[in-house]
């Protein structure tokens, strides 16, 4: 039997990041609620938190993703400081999703370099 198709992932900087969202990627934020509010998101950002407080998996996100991003479009996700989304990079390259970006370091690293956040 063939083995599963995997989609391509791929770690990108902020620049990167950037010059993807101009050319009309789809951001998913994969924060919780509260982690939105404290730091802000990036402007465009879907919202749908990938792991509760206590780490577990929400159960909808595979169904929730394919509502909020094509799944034959490149999509890019984003968390606090680039661990989760390597998971839900992962986790979508699994589902139908050919290309992946993480976005390294996370909106940490984003607000860091002095980027644009907008109040979710």
């Amino acid at each position: 039997a063939a083995a599963p198709a995997f989609g391509k992932i791929q770690d990108i900087s902020n620049q990167e990041l950037q010059t993807l969202l101009t050319q009309g990627v789809t951001l998913v934020d994969i924060r919780r609620p509260e982690e939105w509010k404290e730091t802000g998101i990036v402007q465009g950002s879907q919202l749908l938190t990938l792991f509760d407080e206590r780490g577990g998996i929400n159960p909808e996100f595979a169904t929730k993703i394919k509502q909020l991003a094509p799944e034959g479009k490149p999509v890019a996700l984003i968390c606090r400081t680039g661990n989760r989304t390597q998971i839900g990079a992962q986790m979508l390259s699994q589902v139908g999703y050919g290309q992946v970006y993480n976005v390294k370091r996370g909106i940490t690293n984003w607000v860091a370099e002095g980027n644009p956040v907008v109040k979710p």
